[in-house]
């Protein structure tokens, strides 16, 4: 149905074991790891091995430390720099004051010169994401091996690369958060309603999903939400599983190397349109593997196809071309693949421009291209994710925040998005609350004590053991039978988790240190406090704010733009007012920075995304602009940004013109707004 190629997989000139690559539930992956160890025994099952390697911020650290110098300035120096950056040391201490004086002085020269010397030299060994090797003879006849963490199993010293090599057997056991989720979702769907979804019935073609994916309104759905992705999916409108799979697809270095991206946005813009299109294929004979995907190269399937059908390569030596790609150095590994490909679409008639042509865009996935059986998989699971948002969106969400972390966006980010599709989220409270998440009867989702900072898994379980039927009856009465230490109840006072008892949480903290004076677990006697309490007032909206971000990392009932917008001046819009504002106008915008991008793709160009009361906003940074102002725009939580609004082909950006610190007018209790989580994904 889906036209997948088994070539990628299997054919007659194989030299090697194909590959297996599998995803489980993480709960099940541990498992299964279990019974391979039970079946084949330590001696012969074990963990593929990754090397990894020095970037600019390991290197300055590592050398920092070991020339002596300040661990402050070095940590600083640090995380100035570029996670993308190789050897640009100089150019990185000399846009900053404290360092700028420091260049080619003695020792931060010497740190200079080693740094160079070490980037991109292996930094340590670590574990393949999944990768397991079998074999029928014991390992440590065959490869040097070492202890993994956890007793009983070993690390072969070993890539995937000279795994493959020797031509042993290779499994990735991968652990895939989205299964996990959507379980956690059925079985949430289950407990409300007491009928089973079943996702193998559910209609693949549901205007109302697809309707929501078209407009970008994908947050926390399986592979289509990246800030790229939520810009695309307007421009591309697909509306079934196979031009999802290419959505999937197509926001992959390889696809945007090799010049796939933009052609076939075009496309899809016209057909979109109405408009006549007229495919321009790289030459006659590859119309029947291009033509699913408008003429461009997406899929490693291509790859295979295309080298076959122009250069007459077999399946095996296509085969080679593809598994080049896959390798480190694999530019020069393809680039010994071009005199046979050259020759053979000679043979074929093809001129040598033509050929070159064709063969600098398989060049391009080098860079990362996709599998098309695994978009077409993907593709499956985002579209079965959206349809369980938009029919079960309370049991969605409470089984996305019981899973993270996961995707592009925090817990906080994730809330938002809740509450803006009408799911309300709810303090941890003593007597609702389980260790996760769980969804109450009214409908809403109701955080749990694993989420209060400190309160580990097994302090959660704890809470939910001791918890007598009728729930804790008091303060005390929660103290006496957890036996938590104060710091922990503090936290979970802080955040509201007792606020049912009658008392304001400053009377609860008060309350705490009456019958908690003696060091120690053990509270004292249960002896009557009221004749020691005094009233104290309730947090206002901003403290419980404050005591959210500071014990959640996130606020389930405020977002501090909302709180102090008032106090922002009237000029600058937010997210919802841009709707209303035309094409090209200069705007300021302000909000909280939730995720900072800069792909090896975007020739240098910052993608920002900014969080309001109202929804996101996607502010475009020019490489001129954000080396003026890096560390601002590096360091700075809240900004308010001034730029020229776009739009184009359905979807909004700002285009910054500058970054400034969001200072509001006489801000309640204090002089900053609070520091919300980093998330950064480079």
């Amino acid at each position: 149905k889906n036209d997948l190629f088994l070539g990628r997989f299997l054919n007659e000139e194989m030299s090697s074991v194909p590959d297996i690559d599998l995803d489980f539930l993480r709960e099940v992956r541990a498992k299964l790891l279990e019974r391979i160890y039970r079946e084949f025994g330590e001696e012969r099952a074990a963990l593929v091995c990754s090397f990894a390697t020095y970037k600019l911020r390991s290197a300055v650290r590592d050398v920092g430390k070991a020339l002596g110098l300040p661990a402050p300035e070095i940590d600083k120096l640090a995380k100035s720099c570029d996670h993308w950056s190789t050897d640009q040391l100089e150019e990185e201490m000399a846009r900053l004051p404290e360092f700028r004086d420091r260049v080619g002085s003695p020792p931060w020269s010497d740190l200079v010169a080693q740094v160079k010397l070490l980037i991109g030299l292996p930094r340590h060994i670590s574990q393949h994401v999944g990768g397991v090797v079998l074999s029928a003879r014991p390992f440590q006849e065959l490869v040097p091996l070492e202890p993994a963490r956890m007793p009983g199993r070993f690390v072969c010293q070993w890539d995937k690369d000279s795994i493959h090599d020797m031509r042993f057997v290779k499994i990735d056991f991968l652990a895939l958060g989205m299964l996990s989720l959507v379980d956690e979702c059925l079985r949430l769907i289950h407990g409300r309603t007491g009928q089973w979804v079943d996702l193998g019935r559910i209609p693949h073609d549901d205007p109302a999903v697809f309707d929501q994916i078209c407009a970008g309104d994908t947050i926390g759905l399986f592979q289509i939400e990246s800030r790229a992705q939520v810009q695309t999916l307007p421009q591309t409108q697909p509306r079934d599983l196979d031009e999802l799979a290419v959505e999937v697809a197509i926001i992959r270095p390889g696809p945007i190397v090799g010049g796939a991206f933009h052609p076939y946005l075009e496309y899809r813009r016209r057909l979109r349109n109405g408009e006549p299109i007229v495919v321009a294929y790289p030459h006659p004979s590859l119309e029947p593997v291009l033509k699913d995907t408008l003429g461009v190269i997406l899929y490693q399937e291509q790859v295979l196809q295309v080298a076959m059908a122009l250069a007459g390569f077999t399946a095996g030596q296509a085969d080679s071309l593809r598994r080049a790609m896959s390798r480190k150095r694999s530019l020069e590994a393809m680039e010994s693949h071009w005199p046979a490909f050259r020759d053979g679409a000679a043979v074929r008639g093809v001129d040598e421009s033509t050929a070159r042509d064709v063969f600098d865009r398989l060049l391009g996935f080098a860079s990362y291209g996709f599998p098309k059986s695994h978009a077409v998989a993907f593709a499956l699971l985002a579209y079965e994710s959206a349809w369980l948002r938009r029919y079960y969106p309370t049991e969605y969400y409470c089984a996305l925040i019981n899973n993270q972390p996961m995707g592009f966006y925090s817990t906080d980010v994730v809330i938002g998005d809740a509450r803006r599709h009408g799911v309300q989220v709810a303090r941890p409270d003593g007597n609702r609350s389980l260790a996760r998440c769980r969804v109450e009867e009214n409908g809403l989702i109701r955080l749990g004590f694993a989420q209060v900072k400190g309160i580990s898994e097994n302090a959660a379980d704890t809470i939910v053991a001791a918890r007598p039927a009728p729930g804790y009856r008091s303060l005390y009465d929660f103290v006496d039978r957890t036996r938590l230490p104060v710091r922990l109840v503090e936290n979970l006072i802080a955040v509201g988790t007792f606020d049912d008892f009658g008392l304001t949480r400053r009377e609860l903290l008060w309350q705490l240190g009456l019958f908690h004076r003696a060091p120690g677990p053990q509270p004292a006697l249960p002896l009557p406090t009221e004749q020691d309490m005094i009233a104290l007032p309730a947090y206002s909206a901003w403290e419980e704010m404050l005591a959210d971000y500071t014990f959640l990392d996130l606020s389930p009932r405020h977002h501090p733009l909302a709180l102090i917008r008032r106090r922002i001046e009237p000029s600058i819009l937010s997210s919802q007012a841009l709707d209303a504002v035309p094409d090209g106008a200069e705007i300021r915008v302000a909000g909280m920075i939730v995720c900072r991008q800069r792909p090896g793709t975007a020739k240098g160009i910052l993608f920002v995304l900014l969080e309001d009361e109202f929804g996101l906003t996607n502010v475009v940074v020019y490489p001129r602009l954000f080396e003026a102002q890096r560390n601002l725009i590096r360091r700075e939580p809240f900004v308010v940004v001034s730029g020229r609004l776009q739009r184009q082909h359905g979807t909004l950006n700002v285009v910054a013109r500058s970054f400034a610190p969001l200072r509001p007018r006489s801000l309640p209790t204090r002089a900053a707004l609070p520091a919300p989580p980093s998330h950064d994904f480079r």
